[in-house]
Order: C-alpha cells, then sequence, then structure tokens
C-alpha cells in the first residue's frame, strides 16, 4: 500500500467518524426543536457519510480485484463527491473567515450573539473562537483531501477495469 492510499482509508475514518458524531447530533437537535435549518445541514453532512461508505466500497475494490462494485458506486462517488467538496469548502471558508475575523479583531459580527450569553460564559465562548476557527479549517481541509483523492482512486479503478478482460 502506498502512503497516498494509506491517507485515503484514514481520512475515510476521520470523515465516517465526524459525520456520524454530527450528524448524530443533529438529529437529536432535529427532534427536539423541529427546525428545517437543522435538517439541511443534517442532509449535507448525511452527503459526507454516503461518500465515506461509498469510499470504504472502492478501497475495498483496490485491494481485493475480485470484488465487484455496484454499477451506481463510480457515479455516487462522483456525485456525492461534488457535494461533499461544496460542503467541505464552505467548512473550511468559515473557519477561515473566523479565523481572520479573530486575527483583526473585529467581533462586531459575534458581538451580538456572545451578549446574550452570560457574563460568566462570555470569556469561554471568546477563548473558544480559535480553537473552533482551527477545527474547521482542519475539517474542511479533511473533507476536500478526501473526495480528492477518492477521484484520483476512481479512476486508478476505472483503468483497472478496462485493462481487464470482460471473459
Amino acid at each position: 500500500m502506498t502512503f497516498k492510499f494509506k491517507l485515503f482509508r484514514g481520512l475515510t475514518a476521520i470523515n465516517i467518524m465526524f459525520s456520524t458524531f454530527f450528524l448524530m447530533g443533529l438529529v437529536i437537535t432535529l427532534f427536539t426543536t423541529g427546525s428545517v435549518m437543522i435538517l439541511s445541514a443534517g442532509i449535507f453532512l448525511g452527503a459526507i457519510l454516503i461518500h465515506a461508505i461509498l469510499s470504504l466500497h472502492l478501497q475495498k475494490a483496490l485491494i481485493d480485484r475480485n470484488m465487484v462494485l455496484k454499477e451506481s458506486t463510480p457515479g455516487g462517488i462522483r456525485i456525492i463527491g461534488g457535494i461533499s467538496i461544496f460542503v467541505g469548502g464552505y467548512i473550511a471558508l468559515a473557519g477561515l473567515s473566523l479565523f481572520m475575523l479573530l486575527k483583526t479583531g473585529n467581533l462586531d459580527p459575534l458581538e451580538d450573539v456572545i451578549k446574550q450569553l452570560p457574563a460568566s460564559d462570555q470569556g469561554k465562548m471568546r477563548a473558544m473562537l480559535s480553537p473552533m476557527a482551527i477545527f474547521f479549517i482542519l475539517i474542511g481541509v479533511i473533507i476536500v483531501t478526501n473526495v480528492l483523492l477518492s477521484y484520483t482512486f476512481l479512476k486508478e479503478w476505472k483503468n483497472r477495469q478496462d485493462e481487464e478482460p470482460l471473459f
């Protein structure tokens, strides 16, 4: 196994853990609040989870040449991967925007939200913003990198299928 393939496997595992954890949190929040906005966020996180599961099947097919992918798996990887790139890019840009707000010291857009908290929690929230920005950037980069690697290995799998005789 090459380093790139090991990285692909590791990032897929991280995506499964990340998306499952936050998706379950969103499902619980959806049932308690009934917010449609929570539902849309859940759909986007679900796309990341579906892409990671399809990537697992691709990895198994690359390791075991006898395993056959379902006919819809390559197309699913491409389509859901595009949605995942959008979501990962959005998460990374949100983290980068938050990081830039912190670097410039211009927290005006967040001050209204922070002022709604109790006085004892306002300092804690300001302290959490920097690690939160780094987390968002890191997760966004992981999601996008995983999708790009899946595209690379999907192309490799397709080339391997074209070389093998049908009978």
